[in-house]
């Protein structure tokens, strides 16, 4: 018995429908999540960013991946001092304990008196706020300077206990007045700075 022609459609378009399954869509891709930084990462970030502070012939390579893992560095700082330039020291520094960052410096410094002078005093620097804008940039400043080979050593451990002595006295009950003539001076001061480290090839 023939169908009618309407019927006879209708079972072919059920036939060629159920024969041919739509293909499924492709899954959206994954997406690729940045590897976190290791021991090693940090220690090539300091590597590179501290080779203003070293003889040129040393490498602490090796010396900072096994302090790393020694002192179990947390990720924040790996992280910091994979990425870090040679102005970076002082702030991926200050995310470490105390006790892990002097130990740090004391590495990078070969243990010398006069250069673990400068390691305590770029520690105190990283951790001087004066409250004052002008003085702030000021005091940051000196923190890079510490690690100008172009200035003499003496030098710059002068500079840096000088400036973290006077620095480090309460500003927040001076009277706005005080606080401006602070700013002046700090402004003054940091243009002196700035023409000093430029001259020993320091600062731009």
């Amino acid at each position: 018995m023939l169908l009618p022609v309407r019927a006879r459609f209708a079972v072919a378009v059920v036939v060629v429908a159920c024969g041919s399954p739509a293909k499924p869509k492709p899954a959206p891709p994954v997406p690729v999540t940045e590897m976190a930084k290791t021991c090693l990462d940090a220690a090539t970030g300091i590597e590179r960013g501290t080779k203003g502070i070293r003889a040129p012939e040393t490498s602490v390579l090796g010396t900072m991946r096994a302090l790393c893992t020694d002192d179990a560095w947390p990720a924040v700082a790996i992280e910091c001092f994979a990425k870090m330039g040679e102005d970076d020291l002082v702030s991926c520094s200050g995310k470490l304990e105390t006790a892990k960052r002097e130990r740090l410096f004391e590495q990078l410094d070969g243990g010398t008196q006069d250069e673990e002078a400068l390691a305590a005093i770029v520690t105190k620097l990283g951790t001087l706020k004066v409250g004052i804008a002008e003085c702030d940039r000021f005091v940051s400043a000196v923190a890079s300077a510490m690690s100008c080979r172009g200035m003499p050593l003496e030098d710059r451990i002068q500079l840096g206990n000088d400036t973290a002595d006077f620095w480090s006295l309460p500003t927040d009950r001076l009277s706005t007045e005080a606080q401006l003539r602070m700013a002046a001076v700090c402004g003054k001061s940091l243009g002196s700075l700035q023409q000093r480290a430029s001259a020993a090839g320091c600062m731009p």
